[in-house]
């Protein structure tokens, strides 16, 4: 994912001299291409998150759209302050690449590991909130971000992962996709890769039989044409790679607050509210949480008792 959303922004930069990419010690070979074609929309910055927001909200101010991209946390926890003050506060257009969701680095310990991002960034105003599915949602959100005036930050996978999101059915201003029957009183809400282990399990129902399957890579839940979609909708499944708390499932929950949605459950699979300290792989921490077909299959079915 990070590699499609790195040629992604160097596509655009082709096209568009004002968009400029920041990168934070990324390693020699990183957008080479980039570095000796476009050497003046080009900048490797050191182990300096604080700098780069700061740099990049420079630039903005002086009409450029820069696109950042470092690990995420090192973004939403060192750079947090420079992203409310110098970015939001402003409304400036600088796009936030975060590498490495969820537990994408898990290897490398709870320093590294992104499961509070959503929660910080969903906190601050006027900036867009993403967390694609795979590679093809990911391209299609940084062409669309390349025009917008307001901050974003867009959250990455490993990469590599299936492409799935070609499947669903996007919304009126494509900000949600669904799939599954949408007459189902049984719902299932994502976003991010979570959508992977979702998709195939609604595939496990009969037609008749499948629940909702509603998938979010936009994390801001505004849209008020979803009410319509979620009315009479009782008994909600959020899975997401994140903490319990601060990201999607408190979307969701402030949502049905807010337009008076009833249901008569709302579950969730998450990764808790705890720091992580289990030695594996990504995967294997998904497989520990839950966050699998065979595990989402069972919280579908246990909706019913």
């Amino acid at each position: 994912m990070r590699q499609e959303a790195l040629s992604a922004v160097f596509n655009l930069a082709k096209q568009n001299p004002k968009i400029v990419f920041i990168g934070s010690d990324l390693g020699n070979g990183t957008l080479s291409q980039m570095k000796e074609q476009l050497p003046n929309q080009f900048f490797m910055e050191g182990i300096s998150e604080q700098h780069l927001i700061g740099f990049a909200a420079g630039l903005a101010k002086e009409g450029f759209i820069p696109f950042l991209n470092t690990i995420a946390n090192f973004f939403t926890r060192r750079a947090l302050e420079q992203i409310i003050l110098d970015v939001c506060l402003h409304k400036l257009p600088v796009k936030i690449l975060g590498s490495g969701g969820g537990m994408v680095y898990a290897p490398l310990g709870p320093t590294h590991t992104a499961i509070d991002d959503l929660a910080h960034i969903l906190s601050i105003p006027n900036i867009n909130v993403y967390s694609p599915s795979d590679a093809k949602e990911m391209s299609r959100i940084i062409d669309s971000e390349a025009s917008s005036r307001l901050p974003a930050y867009i959250r990455f996978g490993k990469g590599g992962d299936e492409i799935v999101s070609n499947f669903l059915t996007p919304s009126s201003d494509s900000s949600y996709s669904f799939f599954g029957n949408i007459f189902s009183n049984r719902v299932i809400i994502t976003t991010g890769v979570s959508l992977q282990p979702a998709y195939h399990a609604v595939r496990t129902y009969p037609s008749e039989d499948s629940p909702l399957l509603i998938h979010f890579a936009k994390v801001n839940i505004q849209q008020s044409s979803l009410r319509d979609l979620l009315y009479d909708k009782k008994k909600i499944l959020v899975v997401e790679e994140h903490q319990s708390t601060g990201g999607l499932l408190t979307q969701v929950l402030h949502y049905c607050q807010e337009y008076n949605i009833q249901t008569k459950q709302i579950r969730h699979i998450s990764l808790g509210n705890q720091f992580i300290r289990k030695y594996g792989s990504q995967s294997d921490h998904l497989s520990c949480f839950g966050i699998t077909t065979e595990n989402i299959r069972r919280e579908v079915d246990n909706l019913d008792g």
